[in-house]
């Protein structure tokens, strides 16, 4: 299959690569049929990742259909459209227990998809602990429509969360791109006093060559 893949400081590349196989009886096998790059995944171009691993595919916000499940998946089965959420994590080590999970101790746990294992900007990625990490789109819902719970909706919902918003706070929001605007309105629902966003006006001259 092709994989957009991290080859090295400033190189990614589209190569073959086997299609994944099932390592655990929790992973899922999902083929994708909607992806999107993250400024994550640019981060980790210009080296700014130390954590991730030369050759894995990139890509951790996608959407797709479950193809395969190991034996103790039971939330999700071969045919079902799901997100996937940008953490892959047990369910049952203390950050988990404690809703914490981008925190999760298993090797394949926190931020692991597209930066140390392969990712989704391919044609199939293996999920592990999907029963927790993927979540089934309903009819109703497009492909496009749901690309952004696993990430840019789930970030915008979790720094609204942390940020335990008051009735009577003033909010900040840096930024309305994609995560500016899921964040908007997440943390429209917490109701504050006033709601301020942030972003750079295109039409002034820049002061960053």
């Amino acid at each position: 299959m092709l994989a957009y893949t991290y080859l090295e400081k400033g190189k990614f590349e589209l190569i073959e690569k086997p299609k994944p196989i099932l390592l655990h009886e929790r992973d899922a096998i999902v083929k994708v049929t909607l992806a999107s790059i993250c400024s994550s995944d640019l981060h980790i171009k210009h080296g700014s990742v130390p954590r991730a691993v030369p050759s894995i595919t990139v890509g951790h916000e996608m959407v797709g259909i479950v193809e395969q499940v190991g034996n103790k998946v039971t939330h999700v089965k071969p045919g079902d459209r799901v997100t996937v959420n940008v953490e892959t994590f047990c369910g049952e080590c203390f950050f988990c227990q404690n809703g914490y999970v981008n925190n999760c101790t298993d090797d394949n746990g926190g931020w692991a998809l597209g930066c140390r294992i392969d990712g989704g900007q391919a044609e199939y990625v293996r999920v592990p602990f999907a029963d927790q990490g993927l979540n089934k789109i309903p009819d109703g819902v497009s492909d496009r429509q749901a690309l952004f719970v696993g990430d840019v909706l789930a970030t915008g919902y979790w720094a609204t969360r942390i940020s335990e918003i008051k009735e009577e706070d003033t909010v900040l929001i840096i930024g309305a791109g994609p995560t500016g605007i899921c964040a908007l309105l997440c943390v429209m629902l917490q109701k504050p006093k006033r709601i301020i966003m942030c972003e750079k006006d295109e039409s002034l001259p820049s002061f960053y060559p």
